[in-house]
């Protein structure tokens, strides 16, 4: 896929302690055939002086996904949580009105989220956002974390 100069995008991360998670960068130029220069929107740099700019490969960018309205999600929903500068993948596992309990999928944790930091999770496939397919579940009702049945 072909992506436009300054164009929001979201990276997801090869890095063991952030794999799974998804940054917001901006799109600052194309590096050969399949790598493009992004400007990380909530990454720094070591000194933490300035926004990290790096060269990532094409198979890790996506499009910016599609705002979609606030809705109440119900637990064992496949959800996004936005903790410290990206997008996590996790579940709904308790519903504390506005807010969430949602157990992330890279180490189990669950975290107490106000809903506005929580998302639809979507999945990009073919060029295009699709819902993802239910998780196969466990002896004890739970999501197989690993298996997303994608």
């Amino acid at each position: 896929m072909a992506f436009r100069y300054k164009e929001t995008v979201e990276i997801c991360s090869k890095e063991e302690r952030f794999l799974g998670s998804y940054y917001a960068a901006t799109l600052l130029a194309a590096v050969g055939r399949t790598r493009y220069l992004v400007r990380y929107n909530t990454r720094f740099t070591d000194d933490k002086q300035r926004l990290l700019t790096a060269a990532v490969d094409a198979a890790d960018i996506r499009p910016f996904p599609p705002e979609i309205p606030f809705r109440s999600f119900a637990v064992s929903d496949q959800v996004d949580a936005y903790v410290d500068g990206a997008w996590w993948v996790g579940e709904v596992v308790q519903k504390v009105d506005p807010n969430y309990h949602v157990r992330l999928d890279i180490n189990g944790s669950v975290l107490h989220l106000p809903f506005y930091r929580v998302r639809i999770h979507l999945e990009w496939e073919d060029g295009n956002w699709v819902y993802p397919r239910k998780r196969p579940r466990n002896n004890d009702g739970q999501a197989k974390v690993g298996e997303l049945g994608s």
